[in-house]
């Protein structure tokens, strides 16, 4: 049979067919050996590699220690590095914030801007840059500019008045006069936002010749703006028109715009020169209302010119007429 045993002679078994090596003796295969003398025989090359393997193993296991240790230590330094690198970033960092926040501090606020910036999101180094660029463009005057970056630090400071108040400006560089007072007028006594408010209003009430208002409110804006030569110019036109009614006899008109006026050139003596042809008027319907036997009516005109010739004493000797207690009468007056 092929590869199989037959029985030899005295009993014992022999290997029949297979390979067989030149003489006729088997062919040993790959890691086989035999034991025919009962002392083992010789090992095949995979036997061997087997029972050297053991050995090379330990010697391996010997060795891994010191590899891995080096790794280890390798790994270490790097972390160390690296936590030595970012506490030299974090210590640069610091003393570079410390320094923006000093030439801040010094008002020296384009250098802080610039230093702020190039701490990017350190501590509040954002916060600061835009603050500090908008103090740079609002000290120039140029609050249209700083506009956005006040907007940006409403919470930061005086973010949110500096923020209003370049609004307000924007308003009024737009005409929209009444809205940018509005806006002053919310920042209470920030700078010079009470003089810029009464400006815009003055401006406004112009636009809808309310120029009561407009002369009061260009007053208060006192040295604002171009406020002293608008106010000059329309206080001009107020005393040109009230000569005009005054000289069209609409002396009670007259009288009440020069009376707007003050000190204006002689807008005093006007309003007088008005006030008193205006009483003159009215003393002679009061004399003509008592000639007429109109008593009452006579009365209650003297009475309104009280200190205006001897309108208090007419009034007087009209009330014994009438029968009125002028103490009585003084009294509900007062």
């Amino acid at each position: 049979m092929i590869g199989g045993y037959r029985t030899g002679p005295g009993g014992g078994r022999a290997v029949t067919g297979g390979p067989r090596r030149a003489g006729g003796a088997p062919a040993r295969p790959e890691g086989f050996f035999l034991s025919c003398s009962g002392n083992g025989g010789n090992a095949g090359p995979a036997a061997r590699s087997a029972k050297a393997e053991p050995g090379r193993l330990a010697r391996r296991a010997a060795r891994r220690p010191a590899t891995g240790g080096l790794l280890r230590r390798a790994g270490l330094l790097a972390l160390l590095a690296l936590g030595l690198g970012l506490t030299a970033c974090a210590v640069d960092n610091a003393a570079a914030y410390n320094r923006a926040i000093a030439e801040f501090a010094a008002g020296d606020y384009a250098a802080a801007a610039a230093a702020f910036d190039k701490l990017n999101d350190y501590q509040q180094s954002a916060t600061y840059a835009a603050y500090a660029h908008g103090l740079v463009l609002y000290e120039q005057g140029d609050f249209a500019a700083a506009e956005p970056y006040f907007a940006k630090t409403q919470d930061f400071m005086y973010g949110k008045q500096r923020y209003a108040y370049c609004h307000g400006y924007a308003l009024e560089a737009a005409g929209r006069f009444d809205e940018a007072a509005e806006a002053y007028r919310a920042l209470g006594d920030f700078e010079d936002a009470p003089a810029r408010a009464s400006y815009c209003a003055a401006r406004f009430a112009e636009d809808r010749k309310d120029y009561e208002t407009a002369l009061f409110d260009y007053a208060d804006a006192s040295e604002y703006a171009d406020a002293a030569q608008r106010l000059d110019n329309l206080r001009s036109q107020v005393y040109s028109h009230a000569r005009e009614l005054k000289a069209a006899g609409e002396y009670e008109q007259a009288l009440n715009w020069f009376s707007l006026l003050g000190d204006y050139f002689d807008s005093q003596s006007q309003a007088k020169q008005c006030k008193d042809y205006f009483r003159d008027q009215i003393y002679d319907r009061a004399d003509d209302s008592e000639n007429s036997g109109d008593l009452e009516t006579a009365y209650r005109l003297f009475t309104g010119l009280s200190g205006y010739r001897d309108a208090q004493d007419r009034a007087n000797q009209l009330a014994e007429r009438l029968g009125l207690d002028t103490a009585e009468e003084e009294g509900a007056t007062e």
